[in-house]
């Protein structure tokens, strides 16, 4: 079957899987299953299995206004993507590439089309959003719907970001990581538009407009999130996860 690992339910790779720490019914007994997950009962198929047709999925996190699962998963050669994981939901990989199809292409580079390549599962899901890798950066890096107090007008906006626009450290401001946020409202039909959000220093959206081909000086890594629902980046200077370069960087309105 086309599609590799994330298409295949005896596989764990391309996965979300869901565990119950405090159980033992899995098979070595170290963890639980819940009863409820999608593929239970289903022959040969993980039971941990929650959702697949992954790439690489990296960074997810829940709102913590609506419980909704959102997910970064990071493209091959085209495309990047933001996914809502729904349970027993089917993501596409390694048929499609965001919205677009995917062509394995033999000993070439995969590519994505908007062709229709014949393989797409009935019923995969499209992205919420999606930008193209040949412009806008590398690797997309899954944050949080903000639900803090200081910026009110990100107020149930999905934070995200890409990992660098160009791998090369220590980077540049035009070639380092980005942080974008997304629309409320569909552009079109599945997808919300993606907005680049300020830098440390600048103003926030909706004061001033910022030039797209800046970043943040850093390779970004990760974000956090703290009680109060506000939201920190993490990165470096090296883009590699060695030295001792790291920093945590909160998120806080211009001066």
């Amino acid at each position: 079957m086309f599609g590799g690992n994330a298409q295949q339910l005896t596989s764990p790779l391309g996965k979300v899987l869901r565990i119950d720490v405090s159980g033992s019914n899995s098979a070595n007994g170290q963890y639980g299953i819940p009863a409820d997950n999608p593929f239970v009962g289903v022959a040969g198929a993980l039971r941990e299995i929650y959702a697949f047709g992954f790439r690489n999925p990296f960074r997810f996190s829940f709102d913590r206004g609506t419980g909704a699962l959102y997910l970064g998963d990071v493209g091959q050669n085209d495309i990047e993507e933001v996914d809502i994981v729904v349970k027993g939901g089917n993501y596409g990989w390694a048929t499609k590439e965001g919205t677009l199809f995917f062509f394995n292409n033999g000993a070439g580079a995969g590519f994505a089309s908007t062709t229709d390549n014949g393989l797409v599962p009935q019923g995969a899901i499209d992205p919420i959003a999606q930008y193209d890798t040949h412009h806008e950066g590398h690797s997309v890096i899954g944050g949080f719907v903000y639900r803090g107090s200081k910026f009110p007008q990100l107020a149930g906006r999905y934070v995200f970001g890409d990992f660098a626009r160009l791998f090369r450290f220590p980077a540049g401001p035009n070639d380092s990581g980005r942080l974008f946020y997304l629309t409320q409202q569909n552009t079109k039909p599945g997808l919300r538009q993606i907005n680049e959000l300020y830098v440390p220093g600048q103003p926030p959206p909706g004061q001033q407009q910022r030039a797209s081909t800046e970043g943040i000086g850093l390779a970004l890594l990760g974000f956090g999130q703290d009680a109060a629902g506000e939201l920190y980046v993490l990165g470096n200077i090296n883009g590699t996860p060695f030295g001792s370069e790291g920093v945590v960087l909160r998120l806080a309105p211009a001066r």
